[in-house]
């Protein structure tokens, strides 16, 4: 398999590139993109081909869950009924950003979103109009890539396609909390730091800016 790689930093091919994707993704294929944290790998949540395709080419144990990316809050609706009050003060300080929130479900599975804030990103996902999960580009156990180079290093050939934004801005990996009810737990620590969530939660704080 050719890896093609596409720069989004061309303006005038921006949204042909970004559509280029979309239709990639859209057709249950496996499309790298750059993230204000570190470059993801996307497909179709609902082609279980596609998800199963992910796995296998990152060597990603099936215990490890993708996440789920959005580019709008309102999308959370589709998929979460109740949001718990200490979520929704996360929410309000720290997205669009580095921090993914998992959400356990009755029947013991769980989904996790982050709402990023990258517009590449959120271009992309918009013009897939297909929901999109998600994991790092990289083979599991390996840094992840910060930029497309670093992509192509990991996973050329074994993916159609990476759109190459640059460096991303944060180059350090999402924090990714669980929350139960109106407690959390911190499962994986990343660009914004617990104690940042811990006085989220206990106080009021402005709009957090990174």
């Amino acid at each position: 398999m050719k890896t093609i790689v596409l720069n989004v930093k061309e303006q005038g091919l921006y949204w042909s590139h970004i559509e280029a994707a979309a239709q990639a993704l859209r057709i249950g294929e496996l499309v790298a993109f750059p993230t204000e944290t570190v470059y993801g790998l996307g497909t179709h949540k609902d082609n279980p081909a596609a998800v199963a395709h992910i796995y296998e080419v990152k060597n990603r144990p099936e215990e490890k869950r993708l996440t789920l990316m959005i580019a709008d809050r309102d999308d959370m609706k589709k998929y979460i009924n109740h949001v718990p009050k200490t979520a929704k003060k996360l929410m309000d300080l720290f997205w669009p950003g580095a921090l993914t929130l998992i959400f356990p479900f009755k029947n013991g599975s769980s989904l996790g979103i982050r709402l990023p804030d990258n517009t590449i990103t959120r271009d992309l996902i918009r013009a897939a109009k297909v929901p999109i999960v998600t994991t790092s580009a990289n083979i599991s156990g390996y840094p992840p890539a910060t930029d497309a180079q670093q992509v192509l290093m990991d996973l050329g050939g074994k993916i159609p396609m990476i759109l190459d934004g640059g460096s991303t801005r944060l180059r350090s990996p999402s924090t990714v909390v669980k929350v139960h009810g109106e407690t959390i737990e911190i499962v994986r620590h990343g660009i914004i730091s617990e104690s940042a969530i811990r006085s989220c939660i206990e106080n009021n704080l402005a709009k957090h800016t990174m």
